[in-house]
Parts: C-alpha cells; sequence; structure tokens
C-alpha cells in the first residue's frame, strides 16, 4: 500500500516527466526536421539538437530510479543496480551541463558586443571556440566514466572489508577514498557552472552598455538587436539560476549517500528534472519561430511555420 507522500512523489515526478520528454522532444524532433529539409544545421540548433536528446536520456533515468525506489525499495539497493543507475545519471547529466554551457558561450560570442581585441579573437572564431568546448564535454564525458568505475571498485573493496572484518581503520581509510572519488566527480560541474556564468555576466555587461550607447535614438537594427541581448541574457540568466539549484541538489544527494533515506532521495528525485524541464521549455518561450511551431503542435495558434524551427536569437 503506497502511502500519501509516495503517490505525491509518483505524480509530480511523472508530471515533470511527460513535460521534459514533451519539451525536449519538440527541440530535438524541430532541429532534426530543420536539419533534413535544408541539408545543414547552425552551429546553435545542433547544440540544442543534441542537448534536448542528452536531457530526455537524463529524465529516463530519473523516472526509471524513481519507480524502482517506490515499488522495489529492497532491490533499489542492490549493488549492481546501483552502479548503472549512478553511471547513466552522472554521464547524462554531465553531458547535459556541458552542452547548456556550450549553449551559453555560443550566444554570448554571437551577440555580446565588445572592443577588447581577446573578445573579438574568439568572436571571430566562435566555430572554433564551440568546438573546443564541446571536445572538453567529450573528455569529460570519458573521464567521468573512467571516474566512475574506480569508485565502484573502491566501493566494492569497502563493501567486502566490511563483511570480513570489524569497523577498524582499514575500513575508515576505504570509506575516506571513496568519499574523495565521490565527491571528485562533482568537481566536473563546477567548471562549466564558472564558465557559464562569465558569459552571463558579460552578456549582461554588453547589453547595458547597448543600451547606453543606443541613448534615445529609435532605430530599427538596434532595437533588434536590443531585443537578441534580452532574449539571450534572459535563457542565460534562467539557465544559471536553475543551474545553482540543481548544483545543489547535487552536493545534497552527494552528502546524504551513506544516509540512504528514502525520503531524502524522492526530495532530491523531485527537484533533480526541474533544471532539464524548465529550461527546455525556455529556449521555446524565447525563440519566436519554436514558440510559434511548438503552438501549432498544441493547436492554440493557426498558420503555417515558415522557415522551420531555428533555435538562433539572432534569427
Amino acid at each position: 500500500m503506497l502511502t500519501s507522500f509516495q503517490i505525491f512523489f509518483l505524480f509530480a515526478t511523472f508530471s515533470q516527466f511527460i513535460l521534459g520528454i514533451l519539451g525536449n522532444s519538440f527541440l530535438g524532433i524541430i532541429n532534426c526536421i530543420h536539419w533534413i529539409k535544408r541539408s545543414k544545421i547552425s552551429l546553435s540548433d545542433f547544440i540544442i539538437m543534441n542537448l534536448a536528446f542528452s536531457r530526455i536520456i537524463l529524465q529516463c533515468v530519473v523516472i526509471f530510479d524513481a519507480t524502482i525506489l517506490v515499488f522495489y525499495l529492497d532491490f533499489y539497493y542492490e549493488e549492481r543496480l546501483s552502479q548503472i543507475r549512478e553511471t547513466m545519471w552522472n554521464l547524462s547529466n554531465n553531458l547535459s551541463i556541458w552542452l547548456s554551457t556550450s549553449l551559453s558561450v555560443f550566444y554570448c560570442l554571437k551577440i555580446a558586443i565588445f572592443s577588447h581585441s581577446a573578445f573579438l579573437w574568439l568572436k571571430w572564431r566562435i566555430s572554433q571556440v564551440i568546438a573546443c568546448i564541446l571536445l572538453a564535454c567529450v573528455l569529460f564525458f570519458f573521464s567521468n566514466a573512467a571516474l566512475q568505475i574506480q569508485k565502484y571498485n573502491v566501493y566494492s573493496g569497502l563493501l567486502k572489508m566490511r563483511l570480513m572484518t570489524n569497523y577498524t581503520e582499514n575500513v575508515r581509510r576505504k570509506e575516506r577514498e571513496f568519499y574523495v572519488w565521490h565527491h571528485l566527480g562533482l568537481l566536473g560541474t563546477v567548471i562549466p557552472f564558472m564558465i557559464s556564468l562569465l558569459s552571463c555576466l558579460l552578456l549582461i555587461l554588453s547589453l547595458r552598455k547597448h543600451i547606453r550607447m543606443m541613448g534615445h535614438q529609435v532605430n530599427v537594427t538596434r532595437d533588434v538587436s536590443t531585443k537578441a541581448h534580452v532574449r539571450a541574457t534572459i535563457v542565460m540568466f534562467s539557465f544559471l539560476f536553475l543551474f545553482v539549484f540543481h548544483f545543489v541538489l547535487l552536493f545534497i544527494g552527494a552528502a546524504s549517500t551513506f544516509l540512504a533515506y528514502a525520503k531524502m532521495i524522492m526530495i532530491i528525485e523531485l527537484g533533480a528534472p526541474v533544471f532539464p524541464s524548465v529550461h527546455s521549455f525556455i529556449l521555446i518561450v524565447q525563440n519566436k519561430n519554436l514558440r510559434e511551431a511548438f503552438l501549432k503542435l498544441l493547436c492554440l495558434k493557426k498558420g503555417c511555420m515558415k522557415g522551420g524551427g531555428r533555435g538562433s536569437f539572432t534569427s
């Protein structure tokens, strides 16, 4: 018999899952259609498409984890299943975070206006910069996989020591080693967070500078540029806010690893899908073509979608 909290947990988790799958599937499919129709895809659309698919995997991992937690609690803590769940979560979560960071850097370099030579050098080489970030994403992906393997080797050794010996200094040392490997995986999210924070601050500074230069002049081109600044700033600011929330949840989850409280895990899993779900809808709402295509899909707006779904604020 399910408790009232478990029923609420399942309802909230499945609601977020449906919304997340709806938003991310739309982003992924609309950009795939655009790619097929035009036989090419912009850099921003390519990032958004892969970001959407990585978040779909992340959402599936969360809903699988939630289902096992409620209906098969004893099986939930089985060592092999725990390793599979955590590995899938870490890899999909890190991939989503790095792709979001790539998108933040792209918007910053594409829209922000600075006369500094270093910024101009990066702006002129935007494709190479994003390619380097995506390469770093791949490297972190594989290094994180290797880290997970090492962590589980340590954990397996710790379980064997607990079964064979009393709570000795060797067991304590093995526990400390496991904690080090466990928290080391979280440090990989600090780097993309700092990059995203810097990109967002630069874009805000550029927006202030642009508005100051604009003054009271009425100019269509400048007005369009201002709107692009504002839209990109909203997306990046919302990304940072959601990222901080997600980041806090990750550290709470890491701190409560050995507590194994089912309710604590449920609370963390209630917040985990917020970042990949809400941010995807913000991307849709802040882009005119994506918004119109989404409204058409929901039968809330009539008319044909022109030009496909583009993920760039500059379109």
